[in-house]
């Protein structure tokens, strides 16, 4: 759990110690006597006359102020939502609304109108909050997650709160409960809470291993079958008035003349300062040099002895044990994997320095076919078989003296003496641009090659100068020096972060400015233009205009031209993923949407008369909408494995919101919508009155 579980214990410590600056004392026997007195009291006044005036004023206060409070009340004690035992009140609905609606005007840097707020469903949004929290308390209940008390003291002694100096204290501890007013059982209870509902959603985000009981409902939400309409909306079918008036392209060309605008361009030569070109005949290594050095290190080409290893995981020790076993009485290695479902493989090539010290020295003395101990790593075990063993060998005496030569080179190179002449070179290079001279000239003087670059645009990749400069850091810097360099002028030497003896430096020959074209050069472009963007923001509106209706975007969806319904599961698309092998809807539909994901959160999210939309890469609209819904069986043990080993690798974010309906479903979740819509009603009505 490490960082996260302290965070939520961190989140309880403070406000227990928040609460240590609240002090109240509740009188309870005082209040209770105080309580009865007063109802005695009245009692025994009731015939007198000044009691009957004070109920003749407050039955008055009725009369002039109504009960539409009283009513207010009966309604907010009613439920809004019913989960099994679980009933959550219209209260607490109201008050959730209202505070979401504030933090959403809180964080807005402009004034929120009531139709946009309208527009982000935050009723919706609201109620799927309400339900999550709900569903999961009940999920937690159901599979029974326990915090062991151990681990929360563990936990709680490394918040810095309880600390001094890096150290736990627990005077500090005991002190912050006992001002807080609260036990201390009460504060691990906070906190085992929290954890225990961190334990069951972290690893649906996290890739943690998955408990088993949400694995099979997650998969029987993959078998539900959606039946979904699809329709396209072209960019080319949409229809509008092409004959725009001149004025209004003229326009349309002013207000995005960015689009249109030629980008600068540079024309550069770069002096290539090669340590090579600079030695001359120094560099030159001579047959006899490298037959020495050969006789010398030929002992250093032998090709150390490698192992091919099958190696065997294991979760737990005892099972690593007891294959060993079975291995060394001469079992094979198929019947160890049918029997304890292990990951095995085959990795060909080792070394003795692959592996920890430990282990390698052991691994390196067996023989052929034979078993290594159980070698523990972190919270796994290996078994090692040895499969083949590759004897050292000698390499190839060319490709060794070719190495040979290659490290005289680099020794000349680097030697002082070459240094030098690098030096004297790189001075010259200064001194000829200093004193005027061009690039041509410079690199006459010195012997040194220039390579050009015309067009250079510093945006646009140039596969011209990642093939001279393959350093990133280095190009970089040649990049930065040819976009700041005027025109006729020199950058600084540039020294390559990769090899001392190579520098270069950039000369600008000429610098065409950006520009934009004259609009009667480019009329036509301009006019498709915006007929393109007209289209586009009339498509917007359309499938806006659809996806708007809400429950009944569905039948908006059917009449639209070529809308086609289709039959489709998570299941479908999970084979999909993993196989290629798809059904005709699958494939028509992953035709239009190439990214499973988007599908598998569309099927997730959608509810019944619902339709989403998706922009097509080229221009365009797919809209989908969830005609009717049908309940999954329970998945086959095939697809549970196949459900398992998607959710184990974290494969996708669509998992929390599979898991969530997975629960939701599970727990029968029933909403009374009229009640929703009534206290929305009253709310807003509320809002706009003050």
């Amino acid at each position: 759990m490490g960082g996260r579980t302290t965070l939520i214990a961190s989140w309880n410590a403070h406000f227990v110690c928040s609460l240590c600056r609240w002090r109240y004392i509740i009188y309870r026997h005082g209040v209770g006597f105080t309580f009865v007195a007063m109802l005695k009291s009245l009692r025994n006044a009731s015939h007198s006359l000044i009691i009957k005036i004070l109920f003749g004023a407050i039955i008055l206060s009725f009369c002039l102020w109504g009960v539409g409070d009283i009513v207010k009340n009966y309604s907010a004690s009613k439920s809004v939502i019913r989960i099994k035992q679980v009933r959550i009140s219209a209260d607490t609905f109201m008050r959730e609304y209202n505070e979401a609606k504030q933090r959403i005007r809180n964080d807005s840097t402009t004034p929120i109108t009531d139709q946009e707020l309208k527009n982000l469903n935050l009723r919706g949004m609201v109620l799927d909050n309400l339900i999550a929290r709900a569903v999961f308390d009940q999920t937690l209940k159901g599979i029974g997650i326990v915090i062991p008390k151990k681990s929360i003291l563990s936990i709680i002694q490394s918040i810095p709160d309880f600390q001094v100096e890096g150290v736990f204290s627990e005077k500090i501890y005991e002190d912050a409960i006992r001002r807080a007013g609260i036990s201390e059982a009460g504060f691990l209870a906070q906190i085992r809470d929290n954890l225990e509902r961190t334990q069951l959603l972290y690893p649906l985000v996290a890739g943690y291993k998955i408990p088993v009981f949400i694995k099979e409902q997650v998969a029987k939400e993959f078998e539900s079958v959606k039946t979904i309409v699809m329709a396209k909306l072209h960019i080319k079918d949409v229809k509008i008035d092409e004959n725009i008036p001149d004025e209004e392209l003229k326009q349309y060309f002013d207000a995005n003349k960015e689009e249109y605008q030629k980008p600068e361009q540079r024309h550069i030569a770069i002096l290539c300062i090669d340590g090579s070109a600079a030695a001359g005949d120094e560099l030159k290594v001579s047959q006899e040099e490298i037959d020495a050095r050969y006789e010398e290190v030929k002992a250093s080409f032998v090709q150390e002895e490698t192992r091919d290893f099958e190696r065997f995981t294991f979760e737990r020790r005892e099972d690593a044990d007891k294959a060993w076993n079975m291995l060394n009485a001469g079992e094979s290695s198929a019947a160890v994997k049918k029997k304890f479902a292990i990951g095995s493989g085959v990795i060909n090539d080792t070394h003795l320095a692959d592996f920890p010290e430990q282990f390698g020295k052991i691994l390196f003395e067996l023989t052929l076919n034979q078993t290594s101990p159980v070698c523990p790593v972190g919270d796994r075990c290996y078994l090692y078989r040895v499969v083949k063993i590759n004897a050292p060998k000698q390499h190839d005496e060319k490709e060794a003296k070719k190495k040979i030569s290659e490290e005289i080179r680099n020794e000349k190179l680097n030697s002082p003496e070459v240094y030098e002449k690098i030096k004297i070179v790189k001075n010259k290079v200064d001194d000829g641009f200093g004193a005027g001279k061009n690039i041509d000239e410079v690199a006459k003087d010195t012997g040194l090659r220039i390579v050009e670059l015309k067009d250079f645009n510093p945006q646009v990749n140039n596969p011209e100068l990642t093939k001279l400069i393959t350093d990133e850091a280095t190009r970089k810097e040649v990049i930065d020096s040819a976009s700041k360099v005027d025109a006729k002028q020199a950058s600084q030497i540039i020294e390559s972060k990769e090899s001392d003896e190579v520098a270069y430096v950039v000369y600008v020959r000429n610098i065409t400015k950006a520009s934009v074209p004259d609009y009667d050069k480019i009329s036509k472009k301009v006019k498709e233009n915006c007929i393109t963007e007209k289209k586009e923001k009339e498509a917007e509106t359309q499938v806006r205009a659809i996806v708007d209706k809400g429950p009944e975007a569905c039948g908006a969806v059917l009449k639209l031209k070529g809308a086609k319904s289709f039959k489709i599961s998570k299941k479908d698309v999970l084979l999909a993923i993993g196989q290629k092998v798809m059904s005709n809807d699958t494939k028509a539909i992953m035709a239009e949407i190439p990214n499973p994901n988007v599908i598998l959160n569309t099927l997730s999210t959608m509810k019944k008369g619902e339709a989403m939309e998706y922009k097509l890469p080229g221009g365009g609209y797919v809209i989908i909408a969830l005609k009717e819904a049908q309940s999954g069986i329970k998945a086959s043990d095939e697809f549970g494995k196949v459900v398992s080993n998607y959710l184990d690798t974290g494969a996708s974010k669509d998992v929390v919101p599979i898991a969530m309906k997975a629960f939701k479903k599970m727990h029968e979740v029933d909403v009374d919508e009229e009640l929703v819509d009534e206290l929305v009603k009253v709310t807003d009505k509320d809002e706009e009155g003050n």
